[in-house]
């Protein structure tokens, strides 16, 4: 029963972040002791520990629970160093009986040993699912690109700099060339770095006119976006990147179907909004981890939905922020409205509930009506859907570099499950047989096809932008699962 009330909070100790898990069974010394070891202090060492705006706050188990981007810090007051005689003096006649032990041996055993942990590395240096375990230079995929950190900054500086650029980038003019490649779901967000992204999600806001319709200021709108990007992780596939393009795609399909002629600007702002904050915080693990590892999210959210649940929260913590709020013109119930459309759309995202989202959204196909509120409810979680998965509607130089993004993370999965213990996902197995061409095959033939099928019925325009394109992608990799020895 303990789990169920299990608590998560987020250290900063020194130039990094620690999630430390607790329960209403653990002692305020053990929380304590987790936090010493963390922070590998000594036992006599001082703790000392500050909430986000810098006040000092008692260490109990009774710390409210925040998020990795507003985490505690932890600071450490070493004791005086004469207290530490005693204890060198022992160390050093530790080293000395070590090396006189060491001496005892003959060079034949050491050479013996020294060849056999040599030969352990460079079997495992050839592993590349174990490159975490840190033997070689880590060269995910997700490093590749016109974004690359080439610099070696940490996460904070990136954040810092990237914050930076955007602020300056934004004071420049987007070229209508730009604005009118922003609208087409041939749009390549690989030619543009992670400031330039953020200039054009302010874009798609001011060219929606969603700006004046809902009288947001420019400076709260760059600090919502700044909070947006800052809230996602570095991880393979499910990054700030992919909010991106789902909400470019978003905004391409709000533009060929010409939606704002048939829906309410609060609709609108309600897609743009759930596209920027369906994977928020993500940690690169799918539900089924979350639930078959017992994770904090599993458990807080009894195992339904875990991550879209979690997404949620995040999306409304930030915009419960003043200065994020880009919601401050709305009035309580036109709130109230956006607040369920989001939640909505976002939960929708989870697969569990795909099968049964489009059995509805066909069988309200026959008598759609664009007056009908749970109608129009039914179309947007469609239009995220299609969004969210939309990569295979791209030109395939663009949808190929996220392929191979998303088999990353999924084999990443596999293997932790693996060393886990844990039930190893279907399609996540790198040891399977599964390539790249046969898992796009089923997921566009079963999944993406039938999706934008069904909602070009209602929009007959996305036969061109969608269709066909998809069709293309299936086309490519049917060729290339024929190939014999295909680069997957």
């Amino acid at each position: 029963m303990s789990n169920l009330h299990a608590k998560l909070v987020y250290v900063r100790i020194d130039n990094r972040i620690e999630c430390i898990e607790f329960d209403a069974n653990t002692s305020t010394e053990d929380l304590k002791e987790t936090l010493r070891s963390a922070a590998e202090a000594n036992h006599t060492d001082i703790l000392k520990l500050y909430n986000h705006k810098g006040n000092l706050v008692a260490i109990n188990t009774s710390l409210p629970v925040n998020i990795s981007s507003e985490p505690y810090r932890l600071q450490v007051i070493v004791k005086n160093i004469v207290d530490y005689n005693n204890e060198l003096k022992d160390l050093i006649d530790r080293i000395e009986n070590l090396e006189i032990q060491l001496n005892s041996l003959s060079s034949q055993r050491v050479e013996d040993l020294y060849s056999k942990v040599k030969n352990l590395c460079s079997k495992l240096e050839n592993i590349d699912h174990l490159s975490f375990i840190g033997l070689f230079k880590d060269t995910r995929l997700y490093t590749l690109g016109n974004f690359k950190n080439t610099k070696n900054e940490t996460k904070n500086e990136k954040i810092q700099n990237v914050y930076e650029k955007f602020k300056s980038y934004s004071m420049v003019r987007v070229d209508d060339e730009t604005r009118q490649f922003l609208r087409s779901p041939n749009f390549d967000n690989w030619k543009f770095e992670d400031a330039e992204l953020l200039v054009l999600l302010q874009q798609i806001f001011i060219d929606l006119e969603l700006i004046t319709k809902f009288s947001i200021k420019l400076e709260t709108l760059q600090s919502y976006l700044f909070d947006i990007y800052s809230n996602y992780n570095d991880v393979p596939y499910h990054n700030f990147r992919h909010a991106f393009v789902v909400t470019q795609m978003m905004y391409s399909l709000i533009w060929s179907i010409k939606l704002f002629d048939l829906v309410e600007p609060l609709e609108i702002l309600a897609l743009i909004v759930s596209a920027l904050s369906h994977d928020l915080d993500h940690d690169g693990f799918n539900n089924t981890f979350q639930v078959n590892a017992k994770t904090h999210l599993a458990m807080i959210y009894s195992d339904k939905s875990p991550l879209e649940m979690y997404h949620c929260a995040v999306a409304f913590h930030i915009l419960n922020k003043p200065e994020s709020n880009i919601l401050s013109g709305l009035d309580k119930e036109s709130f109230k409205i956006f607040r369920e459309y989001v939640i909505q759309i976002i939960l929708a995202t989870d697969m569990a509930s795909h099968n049964q989202i489009m059995i509805d959204f066909q069988m309200t196909l026959e008598e759609f009506d664009f007056k009908n509120r749970e109608h129009i409810k039914k179309l947007m979680i469609i239009l995220m859907k299609l969004s969210d998965i939309s990569n295979e509607c791209r030109p395939i130089d663009v949808s190929n570099v996220w392929a191979d993004c998303l088999m990353t993370e999924f084999f990443n999965q596999g293997d932790h499950e693996k060393l886990n213990g844990l039930p190893v996902t279907p399609m996540m197995d790198r040891d399977s047989g599964i390539t790249k061409s046969k898992s796009q095959i089923g997921f566009i033939n079963f999944v993406l096809l039938p999706l934008a099928q069904s909602l070009a019925k209602l929009f007959p325009v996305l036969k061109h932008v969608l269709i066909e394109p998809i069709k293309k992608s299936l086309e490519y990799y049917r060729n290339l699962e024929k190939e014999p020895q295909a680069q997957n």
